[in-house]
């Protein structure tokens, strides 16, 4: 269970840094307020990354994971709901930064 706690604290501060950082469309901090649409937002983001490498523990994601893990941009979008059509860059963002040797 220590792997997947150190896995959503990383979550958590990714997000914390990016959050701040989009402007545009992509200003989260204007779209994304309330503490479920966050907890929801890193659940996905533990969820996909538990998904993407599988040793980390976990359980593996559901259709809307898996096309993002898959890189099916249309399935992905398909399957997202209200939040992660919203947050969708920082999905991507987290499977390209992260390495599993990070937690």
């Amino acid at each position: 269970m220590e792997k997947l706690e150190r896995l959503k604290e990383y979550v958590e501060t990714e997000w914390q840094k990016r959050v701040h950082s989009f402007q545009g469309p992509h200003n989260y901090t204007k779209l994304i307020t309330d503490s479920d649409s966050i907890n929801h937002v890193i659940e996905i983001g533990c969820s996909v990354l538990m998904t993407k490498w599988p040793e980390i523990g976990g359980y593996p994601g559901g259709s809307f994971v898996q096309a993002v893990v898959d890189n099916d941009l249309m399935s992905a979008f398909s399957r997202a709901d209200n939040i992660n059509i919203v947050v969708m860059k920082f999905y991507v963002e987290l499977l390209y930064n992260f390495s599993p040797d990070r937690i």
